[in-house]
């Protein structure tokens, strides 16, 4: 149909051929060319086309960035929308992008936005089922974000029964999603593995692979939680092949933690450490996107009110034009005016080179590293911790210390020499340091004492680290020092949740947990949890 209308595109109106190549383009990014598409969109958005064309092909340009991960082209467009949206009269394309701009703001982790558009979706869309399914998997998508919701909120049913009026699936199964995870994380798997397995069949047969993995890799940790690790490891793996058709994200980096839980409580130390090492490789992949979205949406923010700042510029311009003809004739007063401007520009610079070298002062103050081990210094390592802790505390993330103290050090210096010894901490600041993924604090904060902070981290992802790390110094090769020897450390481990998001007691209940692993036979990991 479409080839037809081309060869008569010359009979056509300026209007009537924008719109064919508007579903040109359409056709092309359903078809899976998304470069071909995009050129097509951005041609109209540049173009005198009417209005309504240049929005779908904004729309559709928001549209084709998610799916490529553009984000800060996303960001810029969908800004570029919402500048054209107040003047959108029909009312299809206006809720089209309020809905665009929901679902954009949700994947960017701006759920704030999310659920500010999709309740203006609900508004707008009130007589159209369709619209009302997607506004309410939206919102409850924000809300799920943005930790506003309980698993039982009646907000899910009713959600639930407008989808399945609307025969939409997949807006079913999302809802159905976010409710079984926070089942999940409210400790009660069991009702989260009834409302997913319920769901299962008609998800499946939506072949939707981003939904499909979801699933799988939350019927792999419900299943773990209530302890059938056959069916989860079942559903992990297909978690995994299927993360590989739908993009890694959150449910890899699931499944690939219940795999390591899996074989590691299997005996498997290899699938374990593999299934370790992709966790978390999909873990700082995941945290990195995120990073790139959150940088994208600020950059956005920053155009926006970069223009709003030059239109205001533009403005004081003007009137200062006006200003300067009504006040030719008193020179006097703009010298005056001049000399205070000057004055202004004397004092911002002179605050901003204070500020610099206040800056400079306090970098090269932290700039110590402990000279033996390359690690940082306890100095350095309180400075870095107590700001990450500050931080953490203030958007209520979880972090995790664990504290580590070698065993028998002394006996190693004793019969071994200081050479030796100095061998032994190097050793295990190399293998501590090729362990982490690059958002751990590692320091050292005494003779033979080492500690890691972990930002973003629970206490349980935190025990399978240090446990992981008390292994490969039980397993390292010391020929290297000159001496065969058994290097083994005592780990105590704690999280804000139990100390509080207080450096000194943070240290202070995982030094606890340290000596208990002491107490208990060494070479072992101890939580404070476990302490009285």
């Amino acid at each position: 149909m479409l080839r037809k209308l081309e060869l008569r595109r010359t009979d056509m109106s300026a209007a009537e051929r924008d719109y064919l190549s508007y579903l040109l383009a359409y056709e092309h990014s359903f078809n899976g060319r998304l470069e071909k598409a995009r050129s097509i969109y951005q041609e109209l958005v540049q173009s005198s086309a009417v209005l309504e064309i240049r929005f779908r092909a904004l729309t559709s340009l928001v549209n084709t960035n998610a799916i490529k991960r553009e984000w800060s082209q996303g960001a810029e467009n969908l800004r570029q929308t919402l500048q054209l949206l107040p003047q959108i009269k029909d009312d299809g394309f206006y809720v089209h992008g309020l809905a665009v701009a929901a679902v954009f703001y949700n994947l960017l982790g701006q759920y704030q936005q999310g659920l500010h558009f999709a309740t203006r979706l609900r508004e707008k869309g009130h007589n159209d089922d369709r619209s009302l399914c997607f506004a309410d998997q939206l919102s409850l998508q924000a809300l799920f974000g943005l930790k506003r919701i309980e698993a039982t909120d009646r907000a899910f049913a009713q959600a639930l029964n407008i989808c399945r009026e609307a025969n939409e699936p997949v807006g079913a199964s999302a809802i159905l999603s976010y409710q079984a995870e926070l089942y999940i994380n409210e400790g009660k798997p069991q009702q989260a593995l009834e409302l997913l397995l319920h769901q299962l069949p008609q998800m499946e047969s939506t072949r939707y692979a981003p939904m499909i993995a979801s699933y799988y890799s939350l019927l792999a940790e419900a299943y773990w939680r209530t302890d059938e690790p056959e069916l989860a490891k079942e559903f992990a793996i297909q978690a995994v092949a299927g993360g590989a058709e739908a993009g890694k994200g959150d449910p890899s980096i699931r499944a690939f933690l219940v795999l390591y839980q899996y074989y590691r409580q299997s005996g498997d130390l290899d699938a374990a450490l593999d299934a370790y090492i992709q966790y978390s490789e999909a873990d700082k992949a995941f945290l990195d996107e995120i990073r790139a979205k959150t940088l994208a949406f600020q950059l956005a923010e920053h155009q926006s009110v970069e223009q709003k700042n030059r239109i205001a510029l533009l403005d004081e311009q003007n009137k200062l034009l006006k200003v300067k003809q009504q006040l030719a004739e008193t020179e006097s007063h703009n010298h005056k005016l001049l000399i205070a401007a000057l004055f202004c520009v004397i004092t911002l610079l002179l605050t901003w080179g204070y500020q610099s070298w206040k800056t400079q002062k306090r970098l090269r103050e932290l700039a110590e590293f402990d000279c033996l081990t390359g690690i940082f210094s306890r100095g350095h390592f309180t400075q870095v911790g107590l700001s990450a802790l500050e931080y953490c505390k203030l958007q209520q993330l979880p972090v995790s210390c664990i504290m580590l103290d070698l065993d028998n050090f002394k006996r190693i210096n004793d019969t071994k020499g200081h050479k030796t010894g100095d061998w032994a901490l190097r050793e295990v600041a190399r293998i501590a340091r090729n362990l982490c993924n690059g958002k751990e604090i590692l320091g050292r904060i005494g003779g033979e004492e080492f500690c890691l902070l972990m930002p973003e981290t629970r206490i349980d992802k935190a025990i399978a680290f240090a446990e992981i790390l008390r292994e490969l110094l039980e397993q390292a090769d010391t020929s290297d020092s000159g001496h065969s020897f058994t290097l083994t450390a005592s780990f105590g481990v704690s999280e804000a949740a139990i100390s509080g998001y207080q450096l000194e007691s943070l240290l202070a209940d995982t030094d606890k947990a340290m000596y208990q692993a002491k107490k208990n036979g060494r070479n072992q990991v101890c939580s404070a949890a476990d302490i009285p």
